[in-house]
């Protein structure tokens, strides 16, 4: 346990050396930039009469982009996008040619609301941010940062008709015992045992793969960013990805750069850290749009 608490310690301290150093990077590349975006703040309202604090970003005077719903990561939300405390920000996601829209879910922020973690209040959230982008997007995909792939998969599974392009999973916990770490995490788990099947199966996106009707795409490193030897979660959604290609509602599904389809025997995961990951998440929203065109 002692070699085991060094490593974690060991592996928390280069981590933060990360996040400081891409915090560094990401000022100058703003920079360089000139800041030429398009931002537009809009408040939605939800079916439970909430109001949802919104911004749409895009590159500023050019023609209409495909849109770019982000899901957020636990206790995430729009200033942790704007700026520099996500693994992704707006700026960077907008500069890879996308019209973004990014929230702050119920319970966060500047929203109303209490905090749901994933569940059908959140889900909503991501039902509102498509109706926001459809009148000047024509096609939408999903980001989904770590437990935003709750909200994510269990919006489009709920309501099919949003008829996303794609579903970029970043590292998502895929269920109650991998989100909670076997139910040694209380948050989100306070007040839920893990046999509380009202509570977690709305929560669990490995359930909602065979309800997709949109390109499934994970990337996944080894350490993960929560649970630095976690990867089970990885391929419980290339498995239920798998199996819902095989009974024809997924279109298709892809880990990392492994070909299509493909649940490999021995994955080739990516590298670790915050810089990797920002990296990892740009090219492939570049790649996904290029799928859009063919």
């Amino acid at each position: 346990m002692i070699g085991y608490a060094a490593e974690m310690d060991s592996h928390t301290l280069r981590t933060a050396a990360e996040w400081r150093l891409q915090a560094v990077m990401r000022r100058v590349n703003r920079s360089r930039h000139g800041g030429a975006f398009d931002v537009r703040p809009i408040t939605l309202t939800s079916a439970a009469g909430y109001r949802i604090t919104a911004t749409i970003t895009r590159i500023a005077g050019t023609a209409p982009q495909p849109g770019l719903v982000v899901s957020p990561g636990i206790h995430q939300g729009l200033k942790d996008l704007a700026g520099y405390g996500a693994v992704v920000n707006t700026e960077e996601l907008a500069g890879g040619g996308y019209t973004v829209l990014t929230f702050d879910p119920a319970g966060r922020g500047e929203s109303w609301g209490e905090e749901d973690f994933g569940g059908p209040e959140h889900q909503d959230d991501v039902r509102l941010a498509f109706d926001a982008l459809r009148p000047a997007c024509s096609t939408v995909g999903v980001l989904a940062l770590s437990l935003g792939i709750a909200a994510a998969a269990g919006a489009l599974a709920r309501w099919p008709e949003l008829d996303a392009a794609f579903l970029l999973d970043w590292e998502g916990p895929c269920d109650r015992q991998i989100i909670t770490a076997g139910g040694t995490i209380l948050v989100p788990a306070a007040g839920h045992t893990l046999d509380d099947d009202a509570y977690w199966i709305p929560r669990e996106a490995v359930q909602k793969l065979t309800a997709l009707r949109c390109p499934y795409v994970r990337l996944q490193a080894l350490p993960d960013h929560a649970q630095p030897h976690e990867v089970r979660h990885a391929m419980r959604m290339a498995r239920a990805a798998e199996r819902a290609l095989r009974a024809g509602t997924l279109p298709w599904f892809q880990l990392n750069d492994h070909p299509r389809d493909e649940v490999p025997a021995r994955p080739r995961w990516l590298g670790g850290g915050p810089i990797a990951a920002n990296i990892a998440i740009r090219r492939k929203l570049r790649a996904l749009r290029q799928v859009l065109h063919e």
